[in-house]
C-alpha cells in the first residue's frame, strides 16, 4: 500500500490493518519521499518509524535524480516507484488512500479542463493492480478516526499550496461554491461521478456488440503480428463518432495500450476519411492501416528480408525464397501438355530468355499486356492487391531484367505457349 505518512494513507494502513487476518492479507508499506523539500527526509524516516510500530514492513525510496515540481512528473516518479515495489514483493494489488474529497476534486478539475462521460466518471476504484478502498468516505471521516483512536499523521504543506491547481480547487474553488450554491455540491459532483460510470459502462457494453459486428473473420493478417485486428470500413464509418472512438480503443487496450486523446483522434479521422493504402501512427506501437473496404488496427510485423531465386535452364527443379515475410515454394518443371489448373505460371519454353529470376516487386515495374505496357503498380491496383501484400506477390523477370510473369495476375502475352508448344511450367505456393 502507498502511504505518504498524510491522514488518508495513514487511515488506509490501519484501516487495513484491521482486516488483515480475516481476508488474509500481507501488508507492505511503500513510501516516497519526492526530495522536494529539506524536511521530507526527516518526515520519511518519521513515517517509517509510525509503520515499523505498527508491525507493517516499510519499503521508502527517493528520486535517483531531482524532480521538477510539476505534478504530473511526480506522479509518474511515485507510481513507478509503487510498482517496482510491487514487483519485488510479488504484490498483487496496490492500494492508495484517495477517498471520496479527492474524487470530488478530481471530478471538478475535469470540467474545468474539458472531459469526455469516461473523465466525469473520476478516479476508477480499480484500475489495473491499482485499488483505492477509501473511495466512499469522506475526508472528514477518515480524520475522525485517527483522532479517536490518537494515530499521528503529517500534514503536507503542498496540499494547501496555492501554486498547485488541486491545491486551489481544494481551499478556494470548492470552499467558494459552497458558500454560494445551495446544497451539497461535493455530494452532487459525487453524484455526477456515479452517474457518469454508468453511462460509461454501457457505452462500453455498446461498443463490445459493434466491434463484435465490425469485426472480419478469417482475414489473413500476413503483415501484423498476432493480435491485430481486420475490420470492415463500411461498417466502421456508418457508426456515430462516439461509438468509433471507443471500438478504437477497446481494440487498442486488448492490445495492451491506452490510447492518448490525440491517438484516438488519429485513428477516428483516418477511419472517417483516410485512402485506401494510408496509415497513421496510434501510439504504444499501435498502427492503423487501411486496405480497400479493411481497416487494421495492431503492431505490423518485421518482415524478414526478401530473397530471390535463380532459375538457369528448363531442368526441373524447386527452391525456396521470402517476400514480405512471406515464404514461397517455387517448383518448375518442362512441359507439352496445358496443365493451368495445376500451375500458376506456365511460359513458352523457346520463347524464354534464361535465366529467369522470381523475386519481389519493384517500384516501376512494367509487364506486357494485351492492352499494351501496364505498371505493376496500377495492376496491383485494379486487381485490388492489398498495398500491404504488394510486396509478396512473386513476380517472373527475363535475363534482361524484363517481366514476363506476375503470379496469379498477368503473363507476357509474347510468352503464352500455343496448344502444342513446349512449355516451362511454375508452381508458386505458400510455404
Amino acid at each position: 500500500m502507498a502511504v505518504s505518512g498524510g491522514p488518508d494513507s495513514m487511515a488506509l494502513l490501519h484501516l487495513l490493518l484491521g482486516v488483515a487476518d480475516s481476508l488474509d492479507l500481507r501488508l507492505v508499506a511503500a513510501h516516497f519521499d519526492h526530495g522536494l523539500r529539506a524536511a521530507s527526509a526527516a518526515e520519511a524516516d518519521r513515517v517509517c518509524g509510525w509503520i515499523d510500530a505498527a508491525g507493517v514492513e516499510c519499503r521508502s525510496g527517493r528520486p535517483a535524480e531531482p524532480l521538477s515540481p510539476r505534478q504530473e512528473e511526480l506522479r509518474r516518479a511515485r507510481y513507478a516507484f509503487l510498482h517496482r515495489i510491487a514487483r519485488e514483493e510479488d504484490a498483487s494489488r496496490i492500494a492508495t488512500g484517495h477517498q471520496a474529497d479527492d474524487q470530488a476534486e478530481t471530478i471538478l478539475f475535469r470540467i474545468l479542463r474539458g472531459t469526455g462521460v469516461r473523465g466525469l466518471g473520476g478516479i476508477p476504484a480499480r484500475r489495473g493492480a491499482i485499488v483505492r478502498p477509501l473511495l466512499p468516505f469522506r475526508r472528514r471521516s477518515l480524520e475522525a478516526y485517527l483522532r479517536e483512536r490518537r494515530i499521528a499523521f503529517l500534514v503536507d504543506p503542498s496540499n494547501l499550496d496555492p501554486r498547485w491547481e488541486r491545491a486551489r480547487l481544494r481551499t478556494r474553488v470548492l470552499p467558494a461554491l459552497e458558500a454560494s450554491w445551495e446544497g451539497p455540491v461535493r455530494e452532487r459532483l459525487l453524484e455526477l461521478g456515479r452517474a457518469a460510470r454508468r453511462a460509461d459502462r454501457a457505452l462500453e457494453a455498446r461498443a463490445r456488440f459493434l466491434l463484435e459486428r465490425c469485426r472480419l473473420e478469417g482475414v489473413a493478417p500476413d503483415r501484423w503480428k498476432s493480435g491485430a485486428e481486420a475490420l470492415d470500413l463500411d461498417r466502421l464509418r456508418g457508426l456515430d463518432r462516439e461509438g468509433l472512438a471507443r471500438v478504437v480503443r477497446r481494440v487498442a487496450r486488448t492490445a495492451g495500450v491506452r490510447l492518448t486523446k490525440g491517438g484516438t483522434r488519429a485513428a477516428v479521422e483516418f477511419i472517417s476519411g483516410g485512402r485506401s493504402g494510408g496509415k497513421v501512427d496510434l501510439g504504444g506501437g499501435l498502427v492503423a492501416a487501411r486496405e480497400f473496404r479493411v481497416v487494421w488496427i495492431g503492431r505490423p510485423a518485421e518482415a524478414a528480408p526478401d530473397t530471390t531465386l535463380t532459375i538457369d535452364g528448363p531442368e526441373p527443379g524447386r527452391g525456396r525464397i521470402s517476400l514480405g515475410g512471406r515464404p514461397v515454394i517455387v517448383a518448375w518443371e518442362p512441359g507439352r501438355e496445358p496443365i493451368a489448373l495445376r500451375a500458376r505460371v506456365e511460359l513458352a519454353l523457346e520463347r524464354i530468355a534464361f535465366p529467369l529470376v522470381v523475386r519481389g516487386w519493384r517500384a516501376g515495374d512494367r509487364i506486357r499486356t494485351d492492352a499494351g505496357t501496364r505498371k505493376l503498380k496500377k495492376l496491383f491496383g485494379e486487381r485490388r492487391v492489398p498495398r500491404s501484400a504488394r510486396r509478396q506477390v512473386p513476380v517472373v523477370a527475363s535475363a534482361d531484367g524484363r517481366v514476363v510473369a506476375v503470379d496469379g495476375l498477368a503473363v507476357d502475352p509474347g510468352l503464352w505457349p500455343d496448344a502444342a508448344e513446349e512449355r516451362l511450367v511454375l508452381r508458386i505456393e505458400d510455404a
